[in-house]
Parts: structure tokens; C-alpha cells; sequence
């Protein structure tokens, strides 16, 4: 049987493998001149960058993936698991860290923060038992409302309470912490899903669980060489891949579905979309059913090369704004960028000394804004940076536009450009409400039977590791 992938992302190429693996036929074709897609790589002027994904969680998922299709994932890449986490910035100049030992991150929350240790793990403690049911019950497949996916559901509720389902992250973790700091630093895992702590329930508190508890990892190279262990594997299993081709008509028939792109025309028996949802329906020329409001956040990046090396600062760097509810406000109920965003530093050369030039360092430098391209016009591009340069220059002590020495820029509309992103959305539809998480795009069309959906906009959701994990679902959906 002969299988199209659109996009050779990370959901892409871990379908493929499986496919593959398995006797199938299966070519990607990739609008880019290269692999990986949101996890691609930036290298000019002596750095690299990661494009995108920053953060590698649950590695072994990864290597059950290599080891299925009969590979060592050694052989393909490495990576070691992190002892410092993410150092958070506060406005009063307090830091504190967040580390691989939850004991430890509780002791730093007491020493910096005045939160008592107990309190902290004792609220951990729920999030814990909640995750390794949610893991088991909406993550290994599509959801199914059957006699098991229903028992098992009914366990997760009796875990979360109604309180977890009708309360937001923020409402509840300021009932819980009663520590504006503490409350900061957990409610921003709702970003995780381009969601806002203030709308999405409670119970997706259970996101630290992963980064927390699992632990943050560093692959070597960096995450692009994620893609490239993929891209590996992909080849040694026989998927053939082409690249600047860009698919821009899709068709449904009786044998499948016929794929038109500029440079030929292939009819596929089964069709693997792993551009965004919305894109997929455009291409076929279906309506579109979504409002903006409805969509998670996009984003700004700054790709910086800067001429010095800040001790202050460790791999994943996070600066609070001071006016948290405020910040979300104005991306999800006024629609624009946020006056005052909190900010988002990766230093991928402080474990990773070949991404930057020697004394200096590589700084993807992010915030989230709402996914509307219209907004960023070079005068709000501008305004942004001006912001974040002023801002880092008064934490750090420093003139920083005097030490940036390179600049790209992420834009909803490069997003869009270079992924398929649709207006810029970073992880499809938002998860403001159990409704938004529940109707969550299956990875399978309603439609059409030969039609299928992977990467971050489709369930079971954004990152790496759900990407992932989408493909594989998806692959065996198609197998079986």
C-alpha cells in the first residue's frame, strides 16, 4: 500500500518509521529544503539555533519508537536529563530555581519564595496520581467513550474533583499556594497548550507532573538532532522523502486521495497530513469552522547572537511579567500583544558550546501573543523588541542592544509560511475549557476513511513527545 506524508515533522517522520517498519510504502513531501518543521535548525553566522521546541520531556518514548522498529536508539542520538530545570525571574529581582529533585525545587520555593516546603509537595502530590491516570487513559490512543475508556475516566475524576474541572489553574492554585510567585511559576504550564492559567481547568495543573517529576532532558546536539534521529531512522527503514515540494490541492476519490502539489501529482491509497488541521481542510476545500478566539497562542522569537557570556542565566530562562491575569487578558479576551509579556530566554550553547561563536551565546528569545498575523506589523516588531531589550537590560545589569551581534525573527506569518501553521497557532485550538479539550481534532478524518491527522494541532496534543506519540497512534490506526 502507498502512503503520503505531508510534512516531515516530528509527527511525520515517527508515523512514517512505523509504517514502514511495518512493509508499507510511505513517501513525505516537504514544502522546506530540510526536515523537522517546527523542530527545525537555524544556522548562519557561526550559530545555531533550535527553531522552535526547546524542551525535551519523556525521551523514552522516543527510543520505545526506535526500539519498535527494530533500532537502537543509541545509535541515532543520546541525551543526559537536567539537574537545573528553568531559573524563574520575578519583578522585586528574586530568582529561584526549579531543579530535577522536587524535594530540592520545594527547599528553593521556602529559601526564595516563602512558601513552605509541605505545602508544595503536598500539592504536588495530587497532580502526580492524576497524570499517570490521564497518561493511561488519553494519551495511548484516540478517545473512545467505551465501557474502558469510561471506567477508567470515571477513576481520573474521582482523583481531580469537581473543583479540578470547574475552577481554572490560576483560581485554584491561589487557594492552594496563596503564593504569588509559586502560583506564577505553575500556572505557566497552561502555555504549554497555547492556553491561558486563567480559563483552562484546574486539572491540566497535571502538565508540571512531566517537566517536574519525569524531568527535562537535554539532547546532544540540541533538539534538532530529535529530527535528525528521525530523519535517520526514516531512511534506514526505506520512506523516501522530497524536498520544496509543497502540496496544494488535495482530493478525495474512491481509492484514496489525490495529492496535487507543485511539482507533481501522487495518488495516495492513505493520506497522513502532518500540517495543521485547519490547513488540511483548506487544501481540500472544505469550510472551515473555526473561530480565532478558539485557537492557542502564537508567538514572537528573537534569534539572538550576543557578544558575552551571563552566569546569571542558565539554559531555559524565564522573566515574569508583573501583571500576570493582565498579560493573558490582552492575548485571549482584547486580542493583541500583550503590553508587558513575560519572557522566554533558551540558551542552547551553555551545554552546547559549538551554537555559538567562542565568549558569546545563542538566545532564542520568546513571548506569546494571540494568533492573529495582522497584529505584527514591523512597528509592533519593533515596540516588542524594544520592550524585551530594556527589560533584560535593567535585570541583567547591561546595555544589551549593544551586545546583539545577529537577528532573526519568528513572526505568526513565518510560522505560518515555513510550517503550515494556521494564523501562526502554535498548538491548533487553545484548552480554555474541558469542552476545548474533550472536541480536541481526532487523528482520523470523519469523512473520509483514507485520510489521517499527526503533529501538534490533533490530539493528544503540542510538544515533542505528543507529537510523537500522535504518529505512533496514528501509524498503528492504519496497520490495524
Amino acid at each position: 500500500m502507498e502512503i503520503v506524508v505531508i510534512g516531515a515533522g516530528i509527527g511525520g517522520m515517527s508515523c512514517a518509521a512505523v509504517l514502514a517498519y511495518n512493509g508499507f510504502d510511505v513517501k513525505i513531501l516537504e514544502q522546506n529544503s530540510s526536515y523537522g518543521g517546527k523542530a527545525g535548525q537555524i544556522t548562519k553566522n557561526g550559530y545555531i539555533f533550535d527553531k522552535g521546541p526547546s524542551l525535551l520531556t519523556i525521551p523514552n518514548w522516543i527510543d520505545d519508537l526506535f526500539f519498535s522498529c527494530g533500532k537502537n536508539p543509541k545509535d541515532y542520538f543520546n541525551y543526559f536529563k537536567l539537574n537545573h530545570v528553568t531559573r524563574y525571574f520575578f519583578e522585586d529581582d528574586k530568582f529561584t530555581d526549579v531543579m530535577a529533585d522536587l524535594n530540592e525545587t520545594a527547599e528553593n520555593f521556602e529559601l526564595s519564595l516563602n512558601l513552605k516546603k509541605e505545602v508544595f509537595l503536598n500539592y504536588f502530590k495530587l497532580w502526580t496520581e492524576i497524570y499517570g491516570i490521564s497518561e493511561k487513559t488519553f494519551l495511548e490512543g484516540d478517545i473512545k467513550f467505551n465501557y474502558n475508556f469510561l471506567k477508567s475516566a470515571f477513576i481520573w475524576f474521582k482523583h481531580t474533583g469537581l473543583s479540578s474541572i470547574v475552577h481554572s489553574m490560576a483560581k485554584y492554585n491561589s487557594s492552594k499556594l496563596d503564593n504569588q510567585n509559586v502560583e506564577k511559576i505553575m500556572n505557566r504550564f497552561a502555555t504549554y497548550t497555547g492556553s491561558s492559567p486563567y480559563k483552562t481547568p484546574a486539572f491540566m495543573n497535571q502538565l508540571a507532573v512531566v517537566e517536574m517529576i519525569k524531568g527535562a532532558y537535554f539532547p546532544n546536539g540540541g533538539i534538532f538532532s530529535v529530527s535528525t534521529a528521525l530523519y535517520n531512522l526514516c531512511l534506514d527503514l526505506g520512506v523516501k522523502f522530497t524536498f520544496n515540494e509543497k502540496v496544494i490541492a488535495l482530493e478525495e476519490n474512491i481509492k484514496g486521495i489525490k495529492v496535487r502539489s507543485n511539482k507533481s501529482e501522487y495518488n495516495a491509497e492513505k493520506l497522513v497530513s502532518n500540517i495543521d488541521y485547519y490547513i488540511t481542510q483548506k487544501l481540500l476545500g472544505r469550510k472551515i469552522k473555526i473561530k480565532t478566539k478558539g485557537l492557542s497562542t502564537s508567538a514572537i522569537v528573537f534569534y539572538w547572537g550576543i557578544k558575552g557570556k551571563f552566569t546569571k542565566l542558565k539554559l531555559h530562562n524565564i522573566f515574569f511579567s508583573e501583571n500576570y491575569k493582565k498579560e493573558f487578558a490582552e492575548i485571549f479576551n482584547d486580542a493583541k500583544i500583550p503590553s508587558e509579556p513575560t519572557i522566554y530566554i533558551n540558551i542552547s550553547s551553555k551545554l552546547e558550546t559549538s551554537h555559538a561563536p567562542k565568549g558569546c551565546e545563542n538566545w532564542f528569545v520568546m513571548i506569546n501573543i494571540p494568533p492573529r498575523p495582522n497584529l505584527v506589523t514591523e512597528n509592533e516588531i519593533t515596540k516588542v523588541r524594544n520592550f524585551i531589550i530594556s527589560n533584560l537590560s535593567k535585570k541583567l545589569k547591561v546595555e544589551l542592544k549593544n551586545l546583539i551581534n545577529f537577528e532573526e525573527v519568528l513572526t505568526p506569518e513565518t510560522l505560518y509560511e515555513n510550517t503550515g501553521a494556521y494564523k501562526g497557532a502554535l498548538y491548533g485550538e487553545n484548552q480554555n475549557s474541558l469542552r476545548q479539550i474533550m472536541k480536541r481534532k481526532s487523528n482520523f478524518d470523519k469523512k473520509s476513511k483514507n485520510l489521517f491527522y499527526v503533529g501538534g494541532s490533533v490530539h493528544p496534543g503540542g510538544g515533542i513527545p505528543l507529537a510523537l506519540k500522535s504518529g505512533i497512534n496514528t501509524a498503528k490506526k492504519i496497520i490495524n
